[in-house]
C-alpha cells in the first residue's frame, strides 16, 4: 500500500496555491476524514495540508450564508444560521469525532459520490467562490464565484467558500440510507421547491391546489459522482406534489443506477425512489 512521502503546511494561501501548482499531483488535505481514512486504499505520495490556510468563518451577508471552506461539520450542524437541511446533513455524518474534524471544502472538494453535504448544497442552487493559482502571470484569483454544479464538472482550483440564497417559502430536505449510523452513505437524496402561492409571498388558500415550482432533485450513490437529475426534477414542476407512492412509482423507471461495492442497482432503485419520496415528505413537513 502506498503511503504519504511528502508532507506540505503552507502558512498562506498564495503558498499553498504555488505548491499546488509546482506538484498537480499533490492532493489538498482539509479534514483528512476522506484523504487520510484507513480502509486500506493507496494514500497519495503528496498532502497539501491547509489547517493554516482555509478561512473558518460561517456568517449572513444580506441575503446569504456564506460557509467557509474550513467550517467544521460540527460548527455547520450548530449554526442558528444556517438552513436546517444542511444543519440535518451535518449531523448525518458519523459521529461526534468525525464531525469536529471534517469540513465543508473537504467534504465537496473529494467529489465522492457519498459525500453528505454535495447533495443538500446542489439542491440549493449553492455557488462556490474558487481560488486558482494562474501560473503564467504567476497571481492568485481569488475571487471567481461558481455554481457548485458546474465547479463539479471540472474541479480546478481551491474552494475558498459556499454560499447559498435564503429565499423565502423554499423547502428542503435531505435524507441518506446507510448499513449503519457510523458507515459511509450508500444512497443520498437531497430535494428542494417551493409552492405556487408561498413563491408569491402568499399561503394557498383552502381547497386551492398548490403546484411544485423551481424543483431541484440531486442524488449521491446512484453514479460514480453526485448530481442534480433534471430528468426527475421536469416530473413535478407545475403540478401538484403527488402522494408518496405516487413519487414512487414516477421516479424508480427513471433512476439510473450501477452495481458497485455498496449494492446492485436493482436495490439502488427501489430503495432510492422511496428515499425521493421521503425526502420530499420531509421538505414539505418543513
Amino acid at each position: 500500500m502506498k503511503k504519504v512521502q511528502q508532507y506540505i503546511r503552507p502558512t498562506s494561501l498564495e503558498e499553498a496555491l504555488a505548491a499546488k501548482a509546482a506538484k498537480p499531483d499533490a492532493v489538498w488535505l482539509a479534514g483528512g476524514t476522506f484523504v487520510l481514512a484507513g480502509d486500506g486504499r493507496d494514500k497519495p505520495e503528496t498532502v497539501i495540508d491547509l489547517a493554516n490556510v482555509l478561512p473558518k468563518n460561517l456568517e449572513r451577508v444580506e441575503n446569504e450564508i456564506v460557509i467557509d471552506a474550513g467550517v467544521s461539520f460540527q460548527t455547520l450542524a450548530e449554526s442558528p444560521l444556517a438552513p436546517p437541511i444542511l444543519r440535518a446533513s451535518a449531523l448525518q455524518m458519523a459521529n461526534r469525532n468525525v464531525r469536529n474534524q471534517a469540513t465543508v471544502g473537504g467534504n465537496l472538494g473529494a467529489g465522492k459520490t457519498c459525500a453528505t453535504l454535495l447533495p443538500p448544497f446542489l439542491a440549493l442552487d449553492a455557488m462556490v467562490r474558487v481560488a486558482n493559482f494562474v501560473t503564467r502571470a504567476g497571481f492568485v484569483d481569488s475571487g471567481i464565484l461558481l455554481p457548485l454544479a458546474e465547479w463539479l464538472d471540472k474541479p480546478v482550483g481551491l474552494i475558498l467558500d459556499v454560499r447559498v440564497k435564503m429565499e423565502l417559502g423554499r423547502h428542503a430536505a435531505s435524507l441518506r440510507w446507510s448499513r449503519s449510523d457510523c458507515d459511509l452513505s450508500v444512497l443520498i437524496a437531497a430535494v428542494s421547491f417551493f409552492r405556487s402561492r408561498e413563491s408569491a409571498g402568499a399561503p394557498s388558500k383552502k381547497n386551492e391546489p398548490s403546484l411544485i415550482l423551481k424543483s431541484r432533485i440531486a442524488l449521491g450513490g446512484f453514479g460514480p459522482h453526485t448530481r442534480r437529475f433534471p430528468e426527475l426534477e421536469k416530473l413535478f414542476d407545475l403540478k401538484p406534489l403527488p402522494s408518496r407512492d405516487g413519487i414512487v412509482a414516477m421516479v424508480q423507471p427513471l433512476l439510473p443506477a450501477i452495481d458497485d461495492h455498496r449494492g446492485s442497482a436493482a436495490f439502488k432503485k427501489l430503495r432510492g425512489a422511496e428515499l425521493i419520496a421521503d425526502a420530499f415528505s420531509s421538505a414539505e413537513a418543513l
